[in-house]
């Protein structure tokens, strides 16, 4: 069968299926509603583009706004009080107006007949799914005197908040009045451990922000775009046009990745490369654009730490260690007292003299340099020496990369400007944050940042201009923070730090951690089985809600008001409240008014929501781009950052030193829980081989199938894993596996297999795909535990983590893969 005849077919049952499955959620959504109620056919066939308002439709403007980084601006029809559509909206940008199939299904995740309507608690065993109903005044009263008499018994800390990126929003999301709640409370934030590797490379070279790459409508400026493990057509469907666009206009698509993803398919260059070795990729690329002389001499000396001379303990050389006294500089806003600033020490050619770091070309970028008898390095000797142990000869056996295909790819990062997409496939092994250190020193090398077309990092940013004091609404200090990781050893060993440190309830919303955080069976062990109280505010019955004793239903998003702040586009957006809540579902803003009321602390949110979202936009920083809640609902969106925005422009960076710091002074974890980190090895970026995914891991004679997943088109990490018109693009559980793998087991195509390592096991549909190297399998990830004939992803990720970069690592997996027994 040739490639079109596949596409012809696909689409023709689909567009059948397609219409059944629309005349069945009309049928659906007009017994939801009850006799005597209009038949709303969900898809609003009958609408024709242009109609006016007076034909008993009003549009709403909304936002679609799960973490896949597209905050989509949608219109929201709605009929006789009921949601019949979603289309695309406008942005002022049209860069940005965009809606996907998730986006379209929206009339489904609100009408859904698996949605929670009314507040539960658990009857049966944590997991068992026996339920009561019971009243929002009774589960109100329970919770805040479990929570109450919880903090009184064991301390404030003993009530915990998870959350995470299931809504990124300023009301009722992961920045809302749920974080006021946790602050007000004093209780454990749990902080965030996944896909966080990314920020911590790049911060540590650029300063804080550094996750903040580039505006995607740049990719035009590029000569090319090198994708690293970043499959964008599939995970943000609404970037790939802008690659596309650039592609038209002559750019250059480079994709380097273990799977020829759909975005390799369309790549110009794909390179497939071993799991977990980009760092090593990195280094080779920088040993031959050394070797070869492509660095850019003048950028390193004015702009990085290239010239600090590097002293025997591995800091910085300071003016003050040659007898120079620090100076004062602004003023600490914790202390309240002047900074010292004690400049980083460089010699100067023109001068033959030591002075303080300036931007100057000439100063020296090669050692050594004899100071009083002293001998000292550059930061960019010591940068060069570990590229050296890299040439392409070494690095291919480590990468698979062949020699050619390395030096090649160091040319094409050589000839600027180019856009280096990372994405969130390398970073999600134990080693990962190296791959991005790494990325982020290729260009600073080359000079590859702060200018049209040069850019490096992921795609997704939070609105800086957060007044975040409108989150502290008692005053004082913020709650106290944990990872995950130290949440599970705290609640083994009840301390953290050395000091007693109980933890018994957890509050989760936002968030769905038994599904998606790694190694689910332990966690729901050594975490979920420790605490004594666990609530779930979420719209749907998630598996965290099921290991819950008590489950709040949470109004959908067009159920209420809100903003959206966070994404790829520049812009923050309003979203509109459409409808009222169904059922018996609330806000997660009411739902935190009711909670701190009942526990003595509703003076602290006796405001509405719209004196909550005003405060939230009380900054400088708003104050400078014309932003307050008032203009903001009257011009739905507004632009938060200069347009065109380029990252790090003219090389303004918010290291310590204002310079790109590839070496790193005085590396810290990026969550200090006390443990300790190779200080020498977070210097520099490193190869070292992952945690487990590795040939000579001792794991691999047992299961010697590395273990990778993939952001799947249809849902959002768990977002939208029930929705039947994705369900029928998408019916269950798959693994992609190499065709020779496979055989080499016994399966074939379409088999239910089960891939299994020590950890867990999942059974899923075997679909053999030669987009895979051999070795190499791929799920699709977000998949609830009950839709799995037996299992579940999260069984099989590994626990182990870089205790520099507190990352969860949901790739570096090892298993095996046999065809299953139809037994659980």
């Amino acid at each position: 069968m040739s490639e079109n005849e596949g596409v012809s077919s696909r689409m023709s049952v689909s567009r059948r299926s397609f219409v059944k499955t629309a005349a069945a959620a009309a049928g659906a959504t007009a017994l939801a509603f009850g006799p005597g109620q209009p038949v709303l056919r969900a898809l609003a066939v009958d609408f024709k583009v242009g109609q006016p308002n007076n034909t008993g439709e009003k549009i709403f403007s909304c936002v679609c706004r799960p973490n896949c980084f597209g905050h989509c601006h949608l219109n929201v029809h709605v009929r006789d009080g009921k949601i019949v559509k979603t289309s695309r909206a406008p942005y002022k940008d049209e860069n940005y107006s965009r809606i996907c199939l998730r986006g379209l299904s929206h009339v489904q995740r609100v009408y859904a007949a698996d949605r929670l309507k009314y507040p539960l608690r658990r009857v049966g065993a944590r997991g068992e799914d026996k339920w009561e109903r019971i009243s929002w005044d009774e589960a109100i009263q329970e919770i805040a005197t479990k929570f109450t008499d919880t903090q009184k018994t064991h301390g404030e800390q003993a009530l915990s908040v998870c959350t995470s990126s299931g809504n990124v929003s300023l009301l009722h999301g992961l920045l809302g009045l749920p974080l006021a709640m946790t602050n007000v409370l004093h209780a454990t934030s749990l902080s965030n451990t996944v896909d966080v590797a990314i920020s911590y490379g790049t911060d540590r070279v650029f300063g804080a922000g550094g996750t903040v790459s580039r505006e995607e409508k740049d990719y035009v400026n590029s000569k090319s775009v090198i994708a690293w493990g970043a499959n964008v057509t599939e995970a943000q469907i609404h970037s790939w046009h802008l690659i596309a666009d650039a592609m038209e206009g002559g750019t250059k698509l480079i994709v380097i990745d273990p799977v020829m993803t759909t975005l390799a398919s369309k790549a110009d260059r794909y390179v497939p490369i071993r799991p977990a070795t980009d760092a090593a990729l990195i280094l080779s690329m920088m040993q031959v654009i050394f070797a070869e002389g492509l660095q850019n001499d003048a950028y390193l000396k004015k702009h990085t730490v290239a010239p600090f001379l590097i002293k025997k303990d591995g800091t910085f050389l300071r003016m003050s260690d040659l007898g120079v006294a620090p100076s004062d500089g602004p003023i600490n806003m914790y202390t309240g007292k002047p900074t010292k600033v004690d400049p980083a020490a460089v010699w100067d050619t023109s001068t033959n003299a030591v002075i303080p770091a300036a931007e100057k070309e000439t100063l020296q970028i090669k050692g050594p340099v004899t100071i009083n008898g002293v001998a000292y390095r550059t930061a960019l000797d010591l940068l060069k020496e570990e590229a050296d142990k890299y040439p392409p000869s070494v690095a291919t056996k480590i990468t698979t990369v062949p020699e050619e295909t390395i030096i090649e790819l160091a040319h094409i990062a050589a000839d600027q400007p180019v856009s280096h997409i990372l994405g969130y496939g390398p970073q999600a092994f134990n080693n990962g944050a190296h791959a991005t250190h790494a990325a982020a020193t290729l260009c600073s090398i080359l000079g590859n940042v702060g200018y049209p077309g040069a850019s490096v990092g992921a795609n997704w940013t939070i609105y800086p201009g957060v007044n975040w004091a409108a989150l502290w609404p008692s005053g004082g200090n913020p709650s106290s923070t944990l990872s995950q990781f130290a949440l599970r050893d705290t609640l083994q060993t009840g301390k953290f730090k050395g000091k007693d440190y109980p933890i018994k309830a957890m509050y989760v919303y936002s968030a769905n951690p038994v599904c998606c955080f790694v190694n689910n069976n332990e966690y729901i062990k050594n975490v979920v089985n420790k605490l004594d109280f666990i609530v779930t505010a979420d719209t749907f019955m998630t598996d965290t809600a099921r290991y819950s004793d008590i489950v709040l239903p949470v109004a959908q998003w067009f159920e209420v008001q809100d903003i959206a702040c966070a994404g790829q586009t520049q812009y923050m957006l309003y979203s509109e409240k459409a409808i009222d809540p169904l059922y018996e579902s609330k806000s997660d803003g009411d739902i935190v008014r009711l909670i701190t009321d009942k526990m003595g602390l509703g003076k602290y949110f006796q405001y509405s929501d719209d004196e909550f979202l005003t405060n939230m936009l009380k900054s400088d920083w708003s104050k400078a781009f014309g932003i307050t809640f008032d203009t903001l609902k009257t011009e739905q969106m507004m632009r938060y950052m200069p347009d065109p925005y380029i990252p790090w422009e003219g090389s303004k960076f918010l290291s310590p030193s204002g310079r790109a710091e590839f070496y790193v002074e005085k590396p810290v974890p990026r969550v200090d829980e006390g443990q300790k980190i190779d200080i020498e090895r977070e210097r520099l970026p490193h190869f070292f081989p992952p945690g487990e995914a590795w040939p000579e891991d001792e794991l691999y004679k047992k299961y010697p199938l590395v273990l990778l997943s993939e952001r799947p088109r249809f849902r959002v990490h768990s977002t939208f894993y029930s929705v039947p018109w994705l369900r029928e693009l998408e019916p269950e559980p798959i693994v992609k596996i190499n065709p020779g793998d496979a055989e080499a087991r016994g399966i074939h195509d379409g088999d239910h297999v089960e891939v299994h390592n020590d950890r867990g096991h999942a059974v899923a549909k075997a679909v053999f795909s030669e987009a895979l190297m051999p070795g190499v399998m791929v799920y699709p990830k977000g998949w609830q535990m009950n839709q799995h004939r037996a299992g579940s992803w999260s069984e099989l990720s590994s626990s182990s983590y870089d205790p520099a970069a507190v990352n969860q690592s949901f790739m570096d997996v090892l298993a095996e893969v046999r065809v299953w027994n139809g037994k659980a």
